[in-house]
Parts: C-alpha cells; sequence; structure tokens
C-alpha cells in the first residue's frame, strides 16, 4: 500500500498543465473542462481542496495571456480551488515542468498531470479519485479515450519495440497493414479499448491521476526526458513497486498527434528520448 488519503475526507488534489506556445483554443477547451471536472468532483465530496498548476514553459511575453484566459476561465473560483501560474524558468521539458509544479504543493494526496490538449468528462477525475481511494494497492489511473472524432484511442501500450515504433512513426500505411497484427498487440487491442485493465506498464502523459506518495517514491519525472517517454518511463518505474490500472468510468477525448506529424524537430526529440529509454530500460527489437 503506497498511502491511504480514504482517511482524509475527503482528500486534496494538485492538477499540473504544462504549456509550451499552446493551441489556445484547445487550451481554453481544456481549462473548462477541468473546472467542470473539479466541481463535479468537490461537490461529489471526493475531492475537498484543489489546487491548479498552469506551468508556462514559452516565452515571457505569453504569461500575460495564459493569466488572462486562467481570469476569464476562473474569474469567481470558490474557496476550495486556488489556480497558479508557474513561468519564467524556460523550456526545460515536460517532466521538469510537472515536476516544478509538484515540488510547490508536498501536501497534495492525489496528482493529475494533465496535456492541454485533452477534453475531459465532467464526472473524469471524481470517477477516477473515487477508484484509488476503493482500492488502495492501486497507485495510479489512466482513462479510457477517443479522439475528437469520437474513434477510440489506445493509450496503454506494452513493452515498445524499435521496430514497433519505426514503424508506427514513419511506415506508410501500405507497409503499417504488413505487420497490423503486431501493431495491434503493441496497442493492447484484443483487450478493447474501454474495458477495466489492471496491469498497466506503459501509461499515457496526457492523463495521468496518481497518489503522491507514488510519486514520490518513484522519484517523480526523470528530467533527462525532454519530450516523449517521460510518462512510459514514470509509469514503469510506479508500476514496478504498485499497482496502475484503466478505469472505465474515467474518460476524455484527446488531440494528440504523433511526433512525424510535427516536424524535424520533434522526430529529433523523438529519437534521442526513445534512445534514453532504451538504454534505460533495455533494448528490445
Amino acid at each position: 500500500m503506497i498511502g491511504d488519503p480514504s482517511v482524509n475526507n475527503p482528500p486534496t488534489i494538485a492538477v499540473s498543465v504544462v504549456i509550451f506556445q499552446p493551441d489556445v483554443v484547445w487550451l481554453e477547451r481544456t481549462l473548462r473542462s477541468l473546472a467542470k471536472a473539479l466541481s463535479f468532483a468537490h461537490e461529489a465530496e471526493e475531492i475537498g481542496a484543489a489546487r491548479i498548476y498552469l506551468v508556462d514553459n514559452g516565452a515571457a511575453t505569453r504569461v500575460s495571456d495564459s493569466q488572462s484566459l486562467l481570469d476569464g476561465i476562473f474569474q469567481s473560483s470558490p474557496p476550495w480551488l486556488s489556480i497558479t501560474t508557474i513561468a519564467g524558468q524556460g523550456n526545460r521539458g515536460y517532466g521538469a515542468g510537472n515536476n516544478l509544479a509538484f515540488a510547490r504543493d508536498a501536501d497534495a494526496d492525489f496528482l493529475l498531470v494533465l496535456n492541454p490538449d485533452v477534453d475531459m468528462d465532467s464526472a473524469a477525475i471524481a470517477n477516477g479519485v473515487r477508484f484509488l481511494r476503493a482500492d488502495e494497492n492501486c497507485a495510479m489511473v489512466t482513462p479510457v479515450a477517443a479522439a475528437t472524432d469520437g474513434s477510440p484511442l489506445y493509450l496503454v501500450k506494452r513493452e515498445p519495440r524499435v521496430t514497433t515504433l519505426l514503424l508506427r512513426g514513419f511506415a506508410p500505411a501500405f507497409v503499417q497493414s504488413w505487420f497490423a497484427g503486431r501493431m495491434a498487440d503493441y496497442e493492447r487491442r484484443s483487450e478493447g479499448w474501454d474495458t477495466a485493465l489492471d496491469d498497466v506498464r506503459h501509461a499515457s502523459g496526457c492523463f495521468m491521476l496518481m497518489r503522491r506518495p507514488a510519486f514520490d517514491l518513484a522519484g517523480g519525472f526523470d528530467e533527462e526526458f525532454f519530450l516523449y517517454f517521460e510518462d512510459f518511463d514514470l509509469s514503469l518505474r510506479i508500476s514496478q513497486s504498485s499497482r496502475i490500472a484503466r478505469c472505465p468510468d474515467c474518460r476524455i477525448l484527446h488531440d494528440g498527434g504523433g511526433a512525424s506529424a510535427k516536424g524535424l524537430g520533434h522526430v529529433w526529440m523523438f529519437a534521442r528520448s526513445a534512445v534514453r529509454f532504451f538504454n534505460k530500460h533495455g533494448w528490445r527489437w
């Protein structure tokens, strides 16, 4: 058992949203869904105090824009909710940004890592926290996710293999079709996309709801991963001492895209992080 916030009635939660030159439309959508989900969870008495940290890794000139957006969405925040903008640290990477936020909040029972391109169901946080409070052996919840067009997303993965990642990221569709079985196995498709899973080892960083002690025991995010694979690395380390589960009642929409679609800079960051991940956890071909 890694901590038991069920003794705190209700527990507290800290939320980290790390941004770098975000799509403002999507960021607003994310923050509005976050506000609704926290309010729902508070009214359901699944959480007490909630603290949001918007970590702006972009240029200082954009900080005022982020703050204005927050002020517009949370202009009449209830006393149980606080919002803090963290800026001026430069772009230290996604994992480092989340570490920076959670270092400000050592007392929270639960932590939520949230991408700025996620639209969550209003009951997502309440259901996720309820799931964790009911199972003291579970350290983290990963959600059921769909794309914005409603098609299923398979966020839970098996152990990454070099060839599988190359096929997924760079092979043309007709080549991928030759390895459809291998691709489906990597995404655990045979187990369904919206069913309960209690043996997750590689979870997506777009939405990670976890117990604070589990995050601390794992040492937080490895800041040597600037972008990509920091989520797999963290969830793998947490799963070594506790359990990660997919909660069918915790649902989100996710607008993420692959590195290859974002240009050569992202391809380079993906490759560099992949090498670090395999060096750290073992090469599998």
